[in-house]
């Protein structure tokens, strides 16, 4: 079985494919999330994020690349996870004490799940302790993950700092 040390590494190499050959200049962990920063030659920064539960079949991409806010559900096990490149289909998110809210998103080329508006994902993930999100898998059946964010704040310090969320 892969270990998580390596999936994170697939997830980091997915995370920064759409901005080239890049060299990360820090990565860090703070409790569940893994935070790898690039600092940009103009004093900006690229920050992207990425937080996975215990078994969880897909981990919570959050990423600032070019001051452009994106969020994805990455395939950890599985890559044909989400079907097809171009699939749409409704993410159901539900926050410990909350009501479920549903988030559109699409299957694009890098297999992962990318939510069409970021922001309201960003502000839930910022706001909660505890996340579940659940996605129609490529069967049509239900994958769902569950996210501990009670470090997200910390975690997501520079992204936020770095990023116009919109």
């Amino acid at each position: 079985m892969i270990g998580r040390g390596a999936l994170l590494l697939g997830v980091v190499a997915l995370l920064f494919q759409s901005i080239g050959a890049v060299q990360a200049t820090g990565t860090r962990k703070v409790g569940p999330f893994t935070v790898i920063t690039n600092d940009k030659p103009d004093g900006r920064k690229d920050v992207a994020a990425i937080v996975s539960g215990p078994g969880a079949p897909f981990g919570l991409a959050i990423r600032c690349i070019d001051a452009t806010l994106s969020v994805a559900l990455v395939p950890l096990r599985d890559e044909g996870l989400f079907g097809t490149s171009g699939r749409t289909a409704a993410v159901s998110v539900q926050p410990t004490g909350r009501a479920p809210t549903e988030m559109a998103g699409r299957v694009t080329e890098d297999r992962a799940f990318h939510l069409a508006a970021p922001a309201p994902m960003l502000g839930l993930v910022l706001a909660t302790e505890n996340m579940a999100v659940s996605v129609p898998d490529a069967a049509g059946a239900a994958a769902e993950a569950r996210f501990d964010l009670r470090l997200a704040e910390r975690a997501l310090v520079d992204l936020v700092g770095n990023c116009a969320a919109r």
